[in-house]
């Protein structure tokens, strides 16, 4: 039908141009319309039954279906990497016959017919050039963006074979997307400029060389395509236009953005502040946390980026994708940032650059040491258990997890190292840690934190076999660290935590402990917490069933959650080991004189000035750390600091100790003191702790910084908390609360407990989990931030059985391993915690019990073998 109305049209134009008319333009332009109109019209089913009755075209179409396939293989069955050229072979030979088919039928000819099987054959060459990148290694893996962009104007290159059958709008929308792709492609090709000499010398080698060049034929057709379908048509050309003005566009803001970003970095890390810290922790106090500044300290550790400066033939006008060795993550190849990082990127090293995402992004498990990486593992279980003593403000929690690799199953290669990071509420530690070897659970060994590390990594590093270890570390967080697990496998883990229950006015709160780790979105958690006593009040989180004192759930893994009871009050209880006794009492503050004379103000962002005025009214002189000294607090000098994202009290520069108080406000972002173990100011810091007298520390409100959680722990400080209104009652009545730790006492003030130890021994109706506990805090009390670990110190962490600065519980594989590294139990000590159990110290009478029913059973073994 088409065919008809096309032959009248032109027979009528060519009657009426005989008759010499001027309205012959009209009649003509109305035929032609009716042609279009006619096939607009046509339906989408007979179109398509026209268009696919041409082979090539279908057969392509499956190709890229198939190609595609090739491509995610290796995620979908775990292909290993030495794999993927024998993947793109295949893809390859495939990708020739399918050349070899279209030339064969004529479908490179001009015409519609070859623009349909064109596009598919690009497309098909695209699909190939990053298959072949997997080995090669050209571009680091695509940004999800770059991916969806470069798929999209492929689709849009075969949508052109169709272009008939869609309305105006859509061709307009074709038309933009043209330009974009222009763009795109135009991108590739200069990427690959540098290549081309190599690429034509490899072409030689069954022509896989060659594909250096696909970009270069994609935008050769891509161009072609606007040329004939574009250029001529008013809007379209519009539109196209707008798509390349579109991404010049967004380039400029991007560049601008980025090199905003950069200028920031480069002069706060050059120009600190302060000159007894490094530059690195100027930029993460300074700096303003936002999404361009974490790319551009990505730079190189998670992002590649442009090399101009040293590009050559082999690597070209980027870096080559490499694995960091300071930030745990995929490479990820982003035109944006790599256009954008040709104008420059900042002079902060890799090194720095971790410890700023550290401070400014909470990267901190992305920045652990690493032997072996752990990019493919995933948490696929966790089972929690918690038994929970209300009347002793105190509960012990077992986690097991499963981690599995998503690796391909390539033997000890393979394998990766899983490290887990996990949270612990104040005063909390952990005390006991197990490994599954060959189907059986191996308990932990305490052993000091330097043979723990050699150990680990002399089995992990050179020998590759099978050990866990667990380390303290600063801001109540512990690392959990398990190898190998091997390609296709899991591995099982468990680690107990003792720690006190959160005290909120006349409740008790227990917190789920969490951890930072493998990726734990899919995974299941069952949750058994037990009561020991019988609770009031119990308020649960929704899906929790009640079994008398148990109460249960099962579902995906949450890592916030609590559950709260009514405080009993602290009861009668005692635990006893080697000739000392343990007990909790309740903790009432106790006050102490506090002629208060100047007072030091900790400033950062989490302030308001309603907060400073208030404290302004008290009437006390008032001094801020500005400028490398202290100067009186001003309403401009606070407006400056308060736009620190936290802050570093100078507490070694407080020469009035004794009539000091230093007002802070809590922040959950800071560096941990061991990040900044090569500055002056932790040296100075670290001097400062032998000078006698505890600081006063007033917190405002909010969860303590690491830094000053770290310093709290080590009982720097006389510490309060509250309001204005709470601070402004101490200064008039020249109180604070006193110091009453001793070497008998420890407090646990967020638990409202103290434990305290005498030297006799009674009979235990409490845990062993008084003693861990009470061993804990007094070894932090003792040893400061010096982590000075002298040998009584070791003793007690051994005898308690607990992880501290100074020691750690490791699990080997084989005794061999144990004896080799000098690392062995102390008959002494409470062992591994247990769930319902009280510890592995048997008292006096215990021990008599044990010893009666080994003779009976002996005695009724032997009179039984006799009557037989």
């Amino acid at each position: 039908m088409t065919c008809l109305v096309q032959t009248i049209s032109f027979t009528l134009y060519f009657k009426v141009k005989a008759l010499k008319v001027n309205w012959r333009w009209p009649i003509f332009l109305a035929l032609l319309t009716l042609k279009y109109k006619v096939l607009y019209f046509m339906t989408n089913k007979q179109y398509f039954q026209m268009m696919f009755r041409n082979a090539p075209l279908w057969v392509g179409l499956i190709g890229i279906l198939v190609s595609l396939g090739f491509y995610f293989v290796p995620e979908l069955f775990h292909v290993e990497q030495t794999d993927f050229f024998g993947l793109f072979l295949t893809n390859y030979v495939f990708l020739q016959l399918y050349f070899v088919f279209l030339w064969a039928s004529g479908n490179f000819k001009r015409g519609r017919k070859g623009r349909n099987t064109f596009a598919i054959y690009t497309t098909l060459c695209l699909i190939s050039c990053f298959l072949l990148n997997k080995s090669v290694g050209i571009f680091s893996a695509s940004a999800g963006w770059w991916a969806f962009m470069l798929a999209l104007c492929c689709i849009n290159h075969i949508a052109y074979g169709f272009k008939e059958v869609f309305p105006p709008v859509v061709r307009m929308i074709m038309a933009f997307i043209l330009g974009i792709a222009s763009c795109c492609f135009l991108y590739l090709v200069f990427c690959l400029l540098p290549g081309y000499l190599f690429g034509a010398i490899g072409g030689l080698f069954f022509g896989i060389g060659l594909h250096v060049f696909i970009p270069l034929l994609c935008l050769i057709y891509n161009i072609n395509l606007a040329s004939k379908y574009v250029w001529f048509r008013k809007k379209q050309l519009y539109a196209y236009l707008g798509g390349i003005g579109f991404v010049v566009v967004v380039i400029a803001f991007y560049i601008g953005l980025w090199c905003n970003a950069v200028s920031s970095i480069n002069r706060a890390y050059l120009m600190p502040d302060n000159e007894e810290l490094p530059g690195w922790e100027n930029v993460a106090r300074k700096t303003t946390a936002n999404a361009m500044v974490e790319r551009v300290l990505k730079a190189k550790l998670v992002y590649q980026v442009s090399d101009i400066a040293d590009m050559d033939l082999i690597d070209g006008i980027f870096d080559r994708p490499r694995q960091s060795t300071f930030f745990d993550a995929r490479q990820l190849h982003d035109p944006l940032i790599m256009i954008a990082s040709m104008t420059g990127i900042s002079y902060v090293p890799e090194t720095e650059a971790a410890k700023i995402l550290s401070a400014m992004f909470d990267s901190r498990q992305e920045t652990q040491e690493r032997l072996w990486s752990g990019d493919q593992l995933s948490t696929i279980q966790v089972h929690t258990n918690a038994d929970i003593w209300p009347s002793l403000h105190m509960a012990y929690t077992e986690k097991t997890l499963n981690v599995y690799s998503d690796a391909p199953n390539a033997g000890s290669w393979n394998s990766e190292e899983a490290i887990y990071r996990f949270h612990l509420p104040e005063g909390g530690v952990v005390t006991s840690l197990s490994l599954w070897i060959n189907g059986r659970e191996e308990k932990g060994v305490l052993t000091t934190k330097e043979k723990a590390t050699e150990a680990y990594k002399t089995v992990v590093g050179r020998e590759a076999r099978d050990p866990g270890v667990v380390h303290w570390q600063e801001g109540n967080t512990v690392t959990v660290r398990v190898f190998p697990v091997s390609g296709q496998e899991s591995r099982q883990f468990k680690i107990g935590i003792t720690a006190p229950l959160l005290q909120e006015g006349t409740r008790l709160v227990y917190q789920n402990i969490w951890f930072q780790g493998p990726d734990a979105a899919n995974a299941r958690e069952d949750v058994h917490i037990n009561f020991l006593e019988n609770p009031v009040e119990v308020e649960l989180p929704g899906l929790f069933t009640r079994t008398q004192n148990t109460f249960s759930s099962v579902g995906p893994y949450d890592a916030d959650w609590q559950i709260s009871c009514l405080d009993p009050g602290v009861h009668s209880n005692l635990f006893s080991a080697n000739g000392q006794s343990y007990f909790v009492m309740p903790y009432k503050p106790e006050m102490g004189g506090a002629f208060v004379k100047t007072i030091y103000l900790d400033i950062n962002q989490s302030w308001t000035l309603a907060e400073f005025k208030a404290i302004k009214n008290l009437r006390i002189p008032m001094k801020v750390y500005a400028e490398n000294g202290w100067q009186p607090a001003t309403d401009e000098l606070f407006e400056n600091l308060q736009k620190d994202r936290y802050s570093l009290f100078p507490v070694y520069k407080v020469a009035d100790r004794e009539t000091a108080l230093v007002i802070t406000k809590g922040n959950v972002m800071s560096p941990n003191l061991d990040d900044l173990s090569e500055s002056t100011f932790y040296k100075e810091l670290q001097h400062s702790f032998g000078t006698p007298g505890k600081l006063l520390l007033f917190n405002l409100g909010g969860e303590l910084s690491p830094y000053m959680r770290t310093l709290k722990e080590y009982r720097l400080f006389r510490y309060a908390e509250g309001d204005v209104n709470e601070l402004g009652k101490f200064m008039s009545l020249k109180q604070f609360p006193a110091d009453i730790e001793n070497d008998h006492r420890v407090v646990i003030e967020p638990a409202g407990i103290t434990i305290n130890k005498e030297e006799n021994e009674g009979r235990s109706n409490a845990p062993d989990h008084l003693m861990r506990l009470f061993a804990y805090n007094h070894i932090m009390q003792k040893m400061g931030p010096q982590k000075v670990s002298d040998t009584s110190l070791i003793a007690a962490a051994k005898e308690s059985y607990i992880v501290t600065p100074v020691s750690s519980l490791i699990v080997l594989e084989t005794q061999k391993d144990y004896d080799r590294f000098n690392i062995h139990d102390d008959i002494n000590s409470l062992k591994n915690a247990a769930i319902h159990g009280k510890g592995a110290v048997p008292e006096p009478h215990v021990w008599a019990l044990i010893l009666i029913g080994l003779v009976c059973m002996l005695w009724f073994k032997k009179k039984r073998a006799a009557a037989i």
